[in-house]
């Protein structure tokens, strides 16, 4: 690879008149020792330009030397190396990204340190709008997108929480919307750099401590108190006001009149705030669940929000077809027996029909075939009962004979088992009877053999 041609550095010529060369002035910026534009990052990763600044954080865009994929880089600021439970907040961030494991999470790729002691990880570049530029664009969401976005946002958080991570600073600014094949809002979730993990709450948090953002913060949050997985469902609810209304539920002078808004406000309703949008009920409900201010009232899992947001927008009878439909099934059996009826009467005009030979007009044949309250499946379900109905008397029958049959050859039984010597004595009369009937009927036989053999051996005499 060729090295592109370095110009010569220009030479200073001393002023005239002066035998001293003139001084120049060169502002440095007082973050110039966290740029990392140029640098290579262990050896994998060209450091391309910056992409966004934090507090204690600067994000980069590189370049994969190998593959040629572009990533993003967040690395820790130098002024905040001096402070260890910044860095230790740093590397709890990348160890709970490798954790988490989720197509709506951001995915970590890799872990270091730069040549200037600065921790960096590497991860997805992610190509869209957050949900801040895309409320600013347009105000607030339709509810179909609403539903679409916090779904899939439930899950992502949803996921962290499994994995015993809170994130604490939910905000439309760590919600990405990407692109995805054909779906245009495509969420990830990103930021987690002041995510806790709950077994390790107290070692990364002093006492009173306050971290996040204080529009979308919790109460418990904003007194500086433990905080658990239902503070993050307060800061989604908070984000789902914004994204519905298109204004914050909470926003004070400064800071502090924010947070004790948080504290002790109630939110105010939709309808007030927005008289000029249709927001449905079943959405507005489960944002103000999820905004009550005691832990105990707001939903205690986003898998029930989650569940409650995707049967939002189903369809839900009125009261008086309700009425309706509860009075057709209290009716049931007496339509089904007038479908019966009506199925009889339609067979019998169509053998009419036949038998008539009429020629009938598809217009007719249908208003004929066509019974008010049947279809295909109901007539067979109908049958099904009907035929039930018939065999119900039959089978009752049946059992009552082989009861009966049963009850009398057990008698009989018990009745020989007690006269034996009878049944014995009227067997063998039955016996000698039949045996003497068949010597008497054969002694005539014999006889009548032997006077047909004498006769035959007799002269014949002559008259005299």
């Amino acid at each position: 690879m060729k090295r592109p041609h370095k110009s010569p550095a220009p030479k200073l010529i001393p002023l005239p008149g002066a035998s001293r060369y003139p001084l120049y002035r060169i502002k440095i910026p007082p973050n110039f020792k966290d740029l990392l534009v140029g640098a290579t990052l262990g050896n994998r990763y060209w450091v391309l330009s910056v992409i966004g600044k934090g507090g204690m954080s600067v994000v980069y865009k590189a370049k994969a030397r190998d593959s040629g994929r572009i990533v993003a880089v967040k690395t820790l600021r130098t002024q905040g190396l001096t402070d260890e439970m910044l860095v230790k907040r740093f590397q709890r961030e990348a160890e709970l990204l490798s954790r988490l494991n989720h197509p709506r999470i951001v995915n970590l790729h890799a872990y270091g340190t730069s040549n200037r002691g600065q921790p960096y990880f590497v991860m997805d570049f992610l190509q869209g709008q957050n949900l801040t530029e895309v409320l600013k664009q347009e105000r607030q969401l339709a509810p179909e997108r609403f539903q679409d976005i916090f779904v899939q946002v439930c899950a992502a958080i949803e996921h962290a929480h499994k994995h015993n991570a809170i994130h604490r600073d939910i905000k439309p600014g760590n919600i990405m919307l990407t692109r995805q094949g054909r779906t245009n809002d495509y969420v990830k979730i990103v930021d987690f750099g002041i995510a806790m993990i709950t077994e390790e709450a107290q070692r990364l948090t002093r006492m009173g401590e306050v971290w996040g953002s204080p529009i979308y913060m919790s109460p418990e949050q904003c007194m500086g108190a433990n905080v658990d997985l239902r503070s993050d469902i307060y800061s989604l609810g908070v984000v789902m006001y914004e994204s519905l209304t298109g204004k914050v539920p909470f926003l004070g002078r400064n800071y502090a009149d924010t947070m004790g808004k948080q504290i002790s406000e109630p939110p105010a309703p939709m309808k007030e705030v927005r008289p000029d949008l249709d927001i449905p009920a079943s959405m507005e409900k489960i944002v103000m669940k999820a905004l009550a201010k005691m832990p105990d009232d707001r939903y205690q899992s986003l898998t029930q929000m989650r569940k409650d947001l995707e049967a939002a927008l189903s369809y839900t009878p009125p009261a008086g077809k309700a009425e309706k439909t509860a009075n057709r099934h209290k009716s049931e059996p007496k339509r089904q027996e007038r479908d019966f009826d009506e199925d009889e009467s339609v067979a019998a005009r169509r053998s009419a029909s036949k038998t008539n030979n009429k020629t009938i007009s598809p217009k007719d044949r249908s208003s004929n075939l066509r019974s008010p309250r049947s279809s295909g499946t109901r007539r067979s379900s109908d049958l099904k009962d009907k035929k039930k109905k018939q065999l119900a008397p039959s089978r009752t029958r049946n059992l009552i004979l082989v009861v009966l049959g049963s009850l009398l050859v057990s008698g009989c039984i018990i009745f020989a088992a007690s006269n034996v010597k009878t049944l014995t004595n009227v067997l063998g009369e039955m016996a000698r009877s039949l045996l003497k009937g068949a010597t008497d009927d054969g002694a005539p036989f014999q006889n009548q053999e032997q006077s047909s053999g004498k006769e035959g051996t007799e002269e014949p005499t002559s008259a005299p």
